[in-house]
């Protein structure tokens, strides 16, 4: 139960805070820097955990032998890494932040859809309808954060397709990326539920490798690492820090630093949660954390919500009360079946 509890807290408080510091950088100057962001995420989990995964008591230094097979952890490297770098890379092709959500929460639909055919998971009434609601109300309190829900506007945006106004292909190809990044962090959740079910739930291993395994992918876009990273440091921003004393110290430097922090407590939640519950579980509390980022976002940054995104807000989390209720009936009734049985 603690356990529970304290991925719960370490999702809600680290993703949602994380969201808040990539927003923080992504209205900066310093926009362009999302590969340099995800290097830095995944070379600080791997620091963190390497002491507890590689043996220096022998002459030579060796890691510890493996609770699950290497070649799992091979498939987990190439579903994260794609997942990660198309999630963070995708707002070069001129998608906000409402649309990158919109196309998130299908995400919950898509981990049922994967988890019904790799892994044979049934899902109750109750469990399908409460993911509709979930899906329809994150598409409804992103598409309408700023305005209201107009009918001249749906007519509006209808004759735009009808004309003859040339297709943003950037755009359009942003939107690939999109769909690539939900349906690999679907896969990706799936089969972690495979894995845990099959060689023991060992998360913190699962962490490690997961990103240890993906530096070496980085090699690849090396030129554009130096390059963001020299974007940074352009950047003469100062953030003055009160710690018994004034510290003036890099405004960005300081924020990827607060972002590579958060990211840690993040993934180490959601890879507590996933060891702890199935992954269409995992992907409700993730649904349900963005958000609560969502209306952070509003609060924090001055952003207005309309009445039309209080409504989807409302939808989400009438979602996911309904999915708690329909994951607790099924439990009762095995219990009552094993009853039976005896």
């Amino acid at each position: 139960m603690w356990n529970s509890l304290k991925a719960f807290a370490l999702v809600f408080g680290g993703c949602c805070s994380n969201v808040i510091t990539f927003e923080t950088l992504m209205s900066n100057e310093t926009g362009s820097i999302n590969n340099l962001i995800t290097f830095c995420q995944f070379l600080f989990v791997t620091c963190q955990g390497l002491p507890e995964f590689l043996d220096v008591h022998q002459p030579f230094p060796y890691f510890k032998p493996l609770k699950t097979p290497l070649h799992v952890y091979v498939i987990t490297v190439v579903l994260f890494y794609i997942s990660s770098t198309t999630n963070n890379n995708v707002f070069k092709y001129n998608i906000s932040i409402p649309i990158h959500i919109v196309f998130r929460c299908f995400g919950t639909v898509i981990t049922m859809f994967t988890c019904w055919l790799l892994n044979g998971r049934k899902y109750t009434k109750i469990q399908i309808l409460s993911t509709l609601f979930l899906t329809i109300g994150a598409i409804i309190a992103s598409l309408f954060k700023d305005a209201d829900f107009r009918y001249q506007d749906l007519k509006l945006q209808a004759w735009k397709i009808g004309s003859d106004q040339s297709v943003d292909l950037t755009f359009i190809f942003g939107i690939c990326i999109l769909v690539l990044s939900s349906f690999t962090s679907s896969l990706l959740s799936a089969y972690n539920e495979r894995t845990y079910q099959k060689y023991g739930k060992h998360w913190k291993e699962n962490i490690f490798y997961s990103h240890f395994l993906s530096l070496p992918l980085f090699l690849f876009s090396r030129k554009q690492l130096i390059h963001e990273y020299r974007v940074m440091r352009k950047s003469e921003r100062i953030l003055c820090l009160n710690f018994g004393g004034k510290i003036l110290v890099p405004r960005e430097e300081t924020l990827l630093l607060f972002n590579v922090l958060t990211q840690y407590f993040c993934v180490k939640g959601v890879n507590i949660l996933a060891s702890k519950t199935n992954a269409l579980t995992l992907s409700i509390t993730l649904l349900v954390r963005k958000f609560i980022s969502l209306l952070l976002s509003v609060r924090l940054f001055d952003n207005n919500l309309s009445y039309t995104g209080y409504i989807g807000v409302y939808l989400v989390f009438f979602g996911a009360f309904i999915y708690s209720l329909g994951s607790i009936h099924p439990r009762q009734n095995d219990k009552g079946a094993i009853k039976k049985s005896k």
